[in-house]
């Protein structure tokens, strides 16, 4: 299994005026468009993880693979703002982790109409007109996991890569006693 994405957010605890941060820091990619979207979005390097800062003093972390790099951003911010004499309890804005996007693999081909019906309408949506994928929610794990035909799924709404792996070993366990009864007939 592996992490693709990390979703973290936390609070500074201080009120932020966005339009004087962006043109104070000094920072080559940032972004601040409040009549498009009302967070400043930093990048402390091109195509690299975005920190979003909203006036509230709330922040989001998006883009990173580890909780170490989470923590080095955070840091980074920190910094950042600390040079512009903005002080703030950086232990309480702590980010906390809110999502991890995983992928792996169920090591085959997966007929999704099959799929459908062996694992039950209540729990799954698949509409092939609109997209490739099914997306199911299993009942045992507070997650999604969406399956394309050549079995590449991804696994969203977790916490810990320990839920993701819990999840996607059920679900995995679950389709090779299903198609292993199917090749077998």
């Amino acid at each position: 299994m592996e992490i693709v994405n990390i979703v973290a957010s936390g609070n500074l605890g201080v009120e932020l005026d966005l339009n004087t941060l962006y043109n104070d820091l000094n920072i080559e990619n940032i972004q601040y468009e409040p009549e498009q979207f009302p967070g400043l979005q930093i990048r402390f390097a091109q195509g690299g993880p975005v920190i979003i800062l909203f006036s509230s003093g709330a922040y989001t972390i998006v883009g990173v693979k580890t909780n170490e790099q989470v923590q080095h951003l955070y840091d980074r911010l920190n910094e950042t703002l600390g040079e512009l004499g903005i002080s703030y309890d950086s232990e309480e804005g702590r980010p906390e982790v809110q999502n991890l996007i995983c992928k792996d693999e169920l090591g085959r081909e997966i007929d999704l109409d099959t799929l459908v019906i062996a694992l039950g309408l209540e729990n799954v949506e698949y509409e092939p007109e609109q997209s490739p994928f099914v997306y199911y929610w299993p009942e045992n794990a507070d997650c999604l996991i969406t399956i394309p035909t050549n079995g590449q799924c991804i696994i969203t709404g977790v916490r810990t890569l320990g839920e993701a792996e819990a999840a996607f070993n059920n679900f995995k366990d679950r389709i090779e006693r299903l198609f292993s009864d199917r090749d077998s007939q």
